[in-house]
This record gives C-alpha cells, sequence and structure tokens, in this order.
C-alpha cells in the first residue's frame, strides 16, 4: 500500500456566479464528493490538460458531429482510422509520462474517454491475467459501434495481450483477453 503524504493547503475565497455554483454542486453530487474536492479536482484536471496535454494540438466539436463523419466513411475508411488509436494513446501517455501498460490504458484511457468525453460507457473485470472489457456506444449509429470496435481491438493487440473473445452488438462491445507474456 502507497502512502500519500498530506500536502499542505491554504483557505482561498472565490466568488462564483450562482449558475456556476450550481453546476459545480450537481456534479460534485454525481461523484459523491465534497464541492470542495470537486473543485480540486477540476482545477487540478485543468491545470494537468494545460501543462501536459494541451502541448498537442486538440480540435474540439460536439459529440453528434463526430458521429455524423465517421456515419459517412466506408467500412475500410473506418478501420483506417481506428489503426491510428495506439499511436494517439502512445503519444498521449508519452506527453504525461505514464506507462504504456495494459493497466494504464484501462484506468486512465478507457475509463477517462468513457466519463469526460461520453464515447462509450465503461466497464471492466480483471483477475489475474484474464480481463474482460465492456463498452456500451450509442447504438444510434452502427458506423460507431465499427469505428470503437476497430479502435479499441489496435489499441489492445499494441498492448501485446491474446484477444480469447470478442463481440459486438447493439452498441455493445466486448473483449476478453489474458497477457501473452503470461500466456
Amino acid at each position: 500500500m502507497e502512502i500519500l503524504e498530506r500536502q499542505s493547503t491554504n483557505r482561498v475565497t472565490l466568488r462564483l456566479q450562482n449558475d456556476i455554483l450550481d453546476v459545480l454542486k450537481r456534479e460534485a453530487s454525481k461523484t459523491d464528493l465534497t464541492l470542495n474536492a470537486f473543485i480540486n479536482k477540476v482545477l487540478n484536471k485543468n491545470i494537468a490538460f494545460e501543462e501536459n496535454v494541451n502541448v498537442t494540438l486538440n480540435v474540439v466539436f460536439p459529440h453528434d458531429f463526430f458521429l455524423s463523419i465517421v456515419d459517412k466513411l466506408n467500412e475500410r475508411d473506418i478501420k483506417e482510422l481506428a489503426e491510428k488509436g495506439p499511436g494517439v494513446v502512445k503519444k498521449l501517455f508519452n506527453i504525461i509520462g505514464m506507462q504504456y501498460d495494459i493497466d494504464h490504458v484501462i484506468h486512465n484511457y478507457f475509463a477517462v474517454i468513457g466519463k469526460y468525453c461520453k464515447w462509450f460507457e465503461f466497464s471492466h473485470k480483471a483477475t489475474r491475467d484474464k480481463y474482460r472489457l465492456v463498452f456500451s456506444a450509442d447504438s444510434s449509429t452502427e458506423k460507431w459501434a465499427l469505428f470503437l470496435k476497430y479502435y479499441i481491438k489496435t489499441i489492445l493487440e499494441s498492448l501485446k495481450v491474446n484477444i480469447t473473445s470478442e463481440s459486438q452488438q447493439d452498441g455493445i462491445i466486448v473483449f476478453e483477453f489474458t497477457h501473452k507474456e503470461l500466456k
């Protein structure tokens, strides 16, 4: 068990617009955090983004817009786009100084993309060397689920896992695998 040192803090008084405060309180409640802890989390995330991630050029636009772009692609183009996944994730992990391995990708990429970018709902189970990842995508477009399946699969394959089972139906994508080294 790792023991974390308690960092010193300072009391700060802020003036927030009522509508922003209401949003912060609502989001804090959803995540079972105190308002103070949630504000700290938001500020830490924003600072980490500015210091680490924002060094790469990002374009932000609505998810529905991205879905409509993917929906216009043929399967070959979807697969080609999805194959860029490992490079994107490796670059991000390199920038933030994180090891590119299956456990870090699960907890610091798939979980984060699911939670904050809303690409999918994500759950996973790991027992020893066996993993089961479940992604629930917007089932309104079959091509989006196809893109996600290819995208996730290329990332998993780059992590040297042995995929033992994969399925996709009605926006639910499931991968079961073991580490190749542990097989």
